[in-house]
């Protein structure tokens, strides 16, 4: 806040400042996804090439293949880490700091949890979400074996290459948060974080910290990377829908056609898939697959019936379990995520 002596021109120049620190902030968020994108194309292997295509490949696949899954990343290079040279070590307000090896790692007891990332940057209708089955050990086994202190109130992941994130402890002993070296059956890509990354069901990727090496118990909280840069500190996904097929601007003939895409409301669940014609006037339920687990998305889909040619407008919306639906208020990804209804403008001829 600034002091109450401060001049009105003095006020303005420094708001001045602070709004470009802001949209500074999340320009570099974006330009991070561009950057990783290319990345991860570079890094796509021949046998996730080999993966069957989908009868209709714009819609999304129930389960992501590593070599489309999303990536963003803060670097221009990111670590590439030998796993024989790799250690991961517990610190912090604990009676028995310790270290592991890779071999330590993967010897432990494990399991595997489908669960959906999403980006905090991702836009309606965006691309920057997925969704795979994970192999990993629950993070609340570290900490336990760590034995926290008394007054222990927070958890610091912390990264190969100086990213942290930060946890409240009730939500890092929570058992399906797992230190992850999977994804869908194969070791992690670097792109994805090999060897050791963290996974937060029900938030935004930003707190899934990838490459990780630290892992530190406090007893005050220390903001993260992102956080450090204005992003929302809790980063709870909020519901989404979106449209994969057809595109808009689109030409179809006057038939029948089938509307689908995917929806996802963090660990929340989504119990109700519609979409709309007339701008919201009247909805049209679509038929909603089995989520993989309560942490992922579900995909959609439904035959709209034109009733005549024209120009049309069709939009989406997700209702939870508990009845809430879907926010229709547009918003920016800044600082804690999207929200609105996704659209796709047709024309019927």
């Amino acid at each position: 806040m600034q002091p109450p002596s401060l001049a009105r021109r003095g006020f303005l120049v420094q708001a001045g400042i602070a709004v470009i620190a802001i949209a500074g902030s999340a320009l570099l968020l974006r330009d991070a996804i561009k950057l990783s994108r290319g990345v991860a194309e570079s890094d796509a292997t021949k046998a996730e090439e080999a993966i069957a295509e989908p009868s209709e490949p714009q819609v999304d696949l129930a389960v992501t293949p590593a070599s489309r899954f999303y990536v963003v990343s803060k670097n221009f290079s990111d670590p590439r880490i030998n796993a024989d040279q790799w250690g991961l070590t517990v610190v912090g307000h604990v009676q028995n700091p310790y270290a592991l090896s890779y071999s330590d790692m993967i010897a432990m007891p494990a399991r595997q949890q489908y669960v959906t990332l999403e980006c905090i940057s991702n836009q309606i209708g965006g691309d920057l979400i997925s969704n795979a089955l994970w192999t990993g050990i629950p993070l609340a086994t570290f900490i336990e074996r760590a034995r926290p202190l008394a007054d222990a109130a927070f958890v610091v992941t912390r990264s190969e290459d100086g990213y942290s994130e930060s946890l409240p402890i009730e939500v890092a002993m929570d058992p399906d948060v797992l230190l992850v070296y999977e994804l869908n059956g194969a070791p992690l890509a670097p792109p994805h974080g090999f060897p050791l990354r963290l996974l937060v069901p029900g938030r935004y990727g930003m707190k899934s910290t990838k490459w990780l090496t630290e892992i530190e118990v406090t007893a005050k909280y220390r903001p993260g990377y992102w956080e450090q840069r204005g992003w929302d500190e809790e980063a709870v996904v909020k519901a989404m829908s979106k449209i994969d097929y057809p595109h808009s601007g689109a030409q179809i003939p006057l038939d029948p056609i089938t509307v689908g895409g995917v929806a996802f409301a963090g660990n929340r669940g989504v119990q109700r898939v519609e979409i709309s014609a007339d701008d919201g006037a009247a909805w049209q339920p679509a038929t909603v697959e089995p989520a993989l687990s309560q942490y992922t998305w579900v995909r959609w889909s439904t035959v709209w019936r034109p009733p005549s040619q024209g120009n049309y407008t069709l939009l989406v919306r997700a209702t939870e379990p508990t009845g809430q639906v879907q926010t229709s208020t547009d918003s920016g990804d800044f600082p804690d995520g999207a929200s609105g209804y996704d659209s796709i403008r047709i024309t019927v001829v």
